[in-house]
């Protein structure tokens, strides 16, 4: 069972009942679309609490904001299965900066029930139910939503407050709720920063300096564009074009027709920018760029290899103890790290605590 919210009213009468009755947490979804925007546009958000699921119309009720106060209230905790995008949207519609939250799928992982596992096979193996999943291909900005629909995505929000205590006695009973606290709190930092990392997927094996300087600037470039348009960074011009322009240190092939035309006038006084600033950079900074493209490209010494080899024998030997994946020890960025010398900012709680019987 669940209650629709469809207007400002409805909204401010929820929170404010929900701010009174402070529970100790929430489960939160959202259905979004995204396919010919920057941004996600939010159709709805479902919040559920151990006794009743309420189904956010953000089509409908499009100033959200209310929800920022329950979205940083420090004594409610907000649980989501996968969350980033759902962080990601909220940041956006509300200006929350969500906290403190939890996510399932990590949990999952902790609690020995295999990685990337979906809302829907933990909903099976915990709660024996097989989720309806004939919804899945719904448009959410359209209107009107059938009952069928919204209650499809009410489901989610729903399950999603049932098998979190369970998963949470699990991983009581295995001692590693502690383990969890400690990834959400990553997870936030990472969520705050929002680096893009983009201009390193232009970057192509054995690049040499100034084709990281250059990508990075032609990265942040399509990157404002897409953002002050709101399309897809693929619709303001695409990556072939770029990798072309790369390879050749030219943008003689980009012309109005295949690039947004108020963008291609920018890209001219960019690119003019970055031909007249790369001999300018310090040392320093180009060595930090080049040996950020050669973690990407995997591109190492001798050494390095070395020591990638028993890092990767090392986290795998102690994920199998622990009966986790490999890379929620250590991830493939987080291994490329460790080579090139960030140990410390790494091996912090449980992960100094599993890793550091074995030392390198």
């Amino acid at each position: 069972m669940y209650l629709e919210i469809h207007n400002q009213k409805e909204l401010l009468i929820f929170t404010e009942n929900l701010q009174n009755t402070l529970p100790q947490w929430i489960a939160i979804d959202t259905e979004f679309h995204r396919e010919s925007t920057y941004f996600p546009i939010l159709s709805l958000i479902q919040i559920a609490t151990e006794s009743q699921t309420w189904v956010i119309d953000a089509i409908s009720c499009p100033d959200v904001t209310p929800l920022k106060t329950i979205l940083e209230n420090k004594q409610i905790k907000k649980i989501f299965h996968a969350g980033e995008q759902d962080w990601e949207i909220l940041k956006r519609a509300t200006g929350a900066i969500t906290w403190p939250f939890s996510d399932t799928q990590i949990i999952a992982c902790f609690a020995k029930m295999e990685h990337s596992s979906s809302l829907d096979s933990l909903v099976d193996k915990l709660l024996g139910v097989t989720a309806d999943k004939s919804q899945q291909k719904t448009n959410w900005t359209l209107r009107p939503l059938s009952k069928k629909q919204i209650e499809y995505a009410a489901n989610d929000a729903t399950y999603l407050k049932k098998i979190y205590p369970i998963l949470q006695q699990k991983l009581i009973e295995l001692n590693r709720h502690t383990w969890v606290d400690q990834e959400m709190k990553l997870l936030l930092k990472k969520y705050r920063s929002s680096q893009s990392r983009d201009w390193l997927k232009l970057c192509f094996m054995g690049c040499k300096w100034p084709v990281p300087f250059y990508a990075f600037g032609i990265a942040k470039w399509r990157e404002k564009w897409a953002r002050k348009l709101n399309i897809p960074k693929r619709y303001v011009i695409a990556d072939l074009l770029l990798d072309t322009a790369l390879r050749k240190k030219s943008i003689s092939h980009i012309n109005k027709d295949n690039c947004k035309e108020e963008a291609y006038k920018d890209l001219v006084k960019v690119w003019k920018k970055l031909t007249f600033a790369q001999d300018q950079q310090s040392s320093e900074y180009i060595q930090k760029l080049c040996q950020m493209v050669n973690n990407h490209c995997q591109i190492f010494t001798p050494k390095q290899k070395i020591l990638l080899k028993k890092w990767k024998t090392k986290v795998k030997r102690a994920a199998e103890t622990l009966s986790i994946p490999p890379h929620y020890i250590l991830n493939k960025q987080q291994l490329l790290q460790m080579v090139t010398g960030e140990k410390k900012q790494l091996l912090t709680g449980w992960r100094k605590e599993i890793l550091k019987e074995n030392k390198l």
